[in-house]
């Protein structure tokens, strides 16, 4: 029984050599991007993960209903003499969240004006954006008339800004 061991101790060691030398390779790709605003005119998310990351509507419970959310921008308009131009913004697609069955409309709101679709509206007035201003962006959900669906929900909130 011994030589048995001993003769397979031998044999176990080089399949573990043999099967390290024929690793296969393993390869990543890691997805990078930069976003490097000018300094005369940037609208920008306080904190990045507002735009890198999923931002959750809480279902309430208790009042059966779904909750917005509230992030902050930070937002500039400036010209290197006379009044810097308004910051305006608008929504580039409708939006709303889908479970693939049902949707939910949303309402969007930037420094308090409410965005719609290809209809540019002030929302920082000439002048005020001069230097950097801090406003919120709110994303409220619209109840639907028969009462929210049980889902998973999922969309996105495209918006554009401009100082023409």
């Amino acid at each position: 029984m011994f030589k048995k061991i001993a003769i397979s101790a031998p044999v176990l060691a080089l399949a573990f050599v043999s099967s390290a030398a024929m690793a296969v390779p393993i390869n990543h790709a890691v997805e990078v991007y930069a976003d490097i605003p000018s300094s005369d005119f940037y609208v920008q998310p306080s904190k990045l993960d507002t735009v890198q990351q999923p931002q959750q509507l809480a279902w309430d419970m208790d009042n059966e209903e779904l909750k917005g959310i509230s992030r902050n921008f930070r937002a500039k308009s400036s010209v290197a003499t006379g009044t810097a131009p308004a910051i305006k913004a608008s929504l580039t697609a409708p939006a709303f969240i889908t479970s693939g069955e049902d949707d939910i409309e949303l309402t969007v709101k930037f420094n308090d004006v409410a965005l719609t679709v290809g209809g540019d509206v002030e929302v920082i007035a000439a002048g005020e954006a001069h230097n950097e201003v801090i406003v919120p962006l709110s994303i409220e959900p619209i109840a639907p008339d028969e009462g929210y669906q049980v889902g998973k929900y999922t969309g996105f909130v495209r918006m554009q800004f401009d100082a023409p």
